[in-house]
């Protein structure tokens, strides 16, 4: 018997003993976190429930859930998120090191299984070559079938475990729209990472039965609400569409993410298409803010700001695009950063703009997003060589303690001198309008701002770096 299983059954019978009443309950979730970030994990339940679970002494955490609704359930630890299915009597026992959060995730006990499979499917189809750009350069009627040849290949991997485990119609509708929203958002990303964004001939080359997935497409689904390969095929979606109707309309044929009249009519088209308000309300959050956090533009912002009001119902959300809003009108070129504070190795708090005295590079990085902050510092470390004058500074947006922080700077042998992390994260993101981990702030020797919007792996990068060097 493993260690992990082992401890599964001892957590389950001390909690029977300590509280005999918590048998009322038929849902329960433990487990371990080595290296955590913090000392508590947040649970959120399909209706949006939410329970912060505390560490013990030995980084573990138990929980009985009360008034439980079965479906897709979100884990959130240090920044990092995860997906769970729980449903009626599972007893789900998590076993994680933050080091490696993704690959070192496992399940045991009850509902262990069907878990398992899902991150190893996710896993499997990320690693796929589906996400490479050459990807995108087969021609158009060879990548539909590599579409297809992939569907089909994963559909019979499903049914082969299917036929050999346990399982209920929720977990198979999850198992196949993990698979088929995979591939569908491949199919929408498939025009622009092919012919660019000029596309006024794009649609003589693509066969016509190319988009006919997009009848199976369910845009209310309540039951994957909370699911990331459903809201991560749905913004490529609504930009196709969108796209296709404005260049049919001959609106505009050079369509950006930071187009102000492209950008309004995806925010119409959510509107029309979704009538579930949460998921309605999440693509319109999502959209609006990615355009606000980039745009060059106050008057486009405010404009853009005010047709989001009209169609969002959710006053929260209101309430953080008005404060966004707010802020990022104050991060434009011309105007000093705000008083944030920062925190370096020695446990020394700062202004950050006390600890610039040149132009600098601020950059920021998530130790959930091992890919960017890796390749992140790979590429400083390149430019430092080639801009000697001016500063890199590179900034921990996450909410975790100091060991921890200097364990993972240590272990890459970053420039410790150049590396701080945020006195209050939550607090620093708003008021720097950092909704994006890629944000870049350059500024000059007083820290008054003189870019927002550029871009660290962008090939111009370099040489907006020469205008301040």
């Amino acid at each position: 018997m493993s260690k992990s299983i082992y401890l599964f059954f001892i957590i389950i019978a001390l909690y029977g003993c300590q509280d005999s009443e918590k048998n009322n309950y038929n849902v329960f979730v433990g487990g371990d976190i080595i290296n955590p970030l913090n000392n508590y994990v947040i649970l959120y339940d399909p209706k949006g429930k939410v329970d912060t679970l505390y560490l013990n002494s030995d980084h573990k955490f138990s929980h009985y859930l009360k008034e439980f609704n079965k479906g897709i359930h979100s884990f959130v630890h240090g920044g990092k998120y995860q997906s769970l299915l729980l449903e009626n009597n599972d007893s789900l026992m998590m076993h994680i090191n933050t080091h490696d959060f993704d690959g070192s995730l496992t399940f045991n006990g009850i509902g262990a299984k069907k878990n398992n499979y899902l991150i190893d499917l996710l896993s499997k189809l990320e690693n796929q070559n589906s996400t490479n750009n050459s990807f995108y350069k087969q021609q158009p009627s060879d990548f539909h079938e590599s579409i297809a040849s992939g569907i089909a290949k994963n559909t019979k991997d499903l049914n082969f475990f299917l036929k050999n485990n346990p399982n209920s119609d929720l977990f198979v509708k999850i198992a196949l729209s993990t698979i088929n929203y995979h591939y569908f958002t491949k199919k929408e990303l498939y025009p622009h990472r092919h012919f660019g964004y000029k596309l006024s001939t794009k649609s003589e080359k693509i066969p016509s039965n190319f988009y006919d997935f997009r009848k199976q497409i369910i845009y209310n689904d309540i039951d994957l609400k909370d699911f990331y390969p459903y809201y991560n095929f749905l913004f490529p979606h609504i930009n196709n569409l969108s796209f296709e109707q404005l260049t049919k309309d001959q609106i505009i044929c050079d369509l950006e993410s930071n187009n102000l009249e492209y950008t309004d009519y995806k925010l119409f088209l959510i509107d029309s298409l979704v009538s579930n308000p949460m998921i309605k309300n999440n693509l319109l959050k999502y959209t609006v803010r990615n355009f606000i956090s980039n745009s060059k533009s106050i008057d486009k912002s405010y404009i853009l700001y005010q047709s989001y009001l009209e169609k969002s119902s959710n006053i929260k959300d209101k309430i953080y695009k008005k404060n966004l809003f707010k802020n990022t009108q104050g991060l434009q070129p011309g105007f000093q950063l705000p008083p944030i504070e920062v925190i370096d190795s020695n446990n020394i708090k700062s202004n950050i703009n006390s600890i610039i005295n040149n132009t600098s590079v601020i950059y920021f990085w998530d130790n959930a997003s091992r890919f960017h902050f890796e390749n992140s510092h790979i590429k400083v470390n390149t430019l430092t060589e080639l801009f000697p004058k001016i500063k890199f500074i590179a900034i921990n947006v996450n909410s975790m303690n100091t060991n921890a922080w200097k364990n993972m700077i240590y272990a890459k042998r970053y420039n410790i001198n150049n590396e701080y992390r945020f006195t209050n994260p939550a607090f620093a993101k708003k008021r720097l309008a950092i909704n994006y981990i890629k944000k870049v702030l350059i500024v000059d020797k007083n820290g008054f701002i003189l870019n927002v919007s550029a871009d660290l792996f962008n090939s111009n990068f370099e040489d907006i770096l020469e205008n301040y060097n």
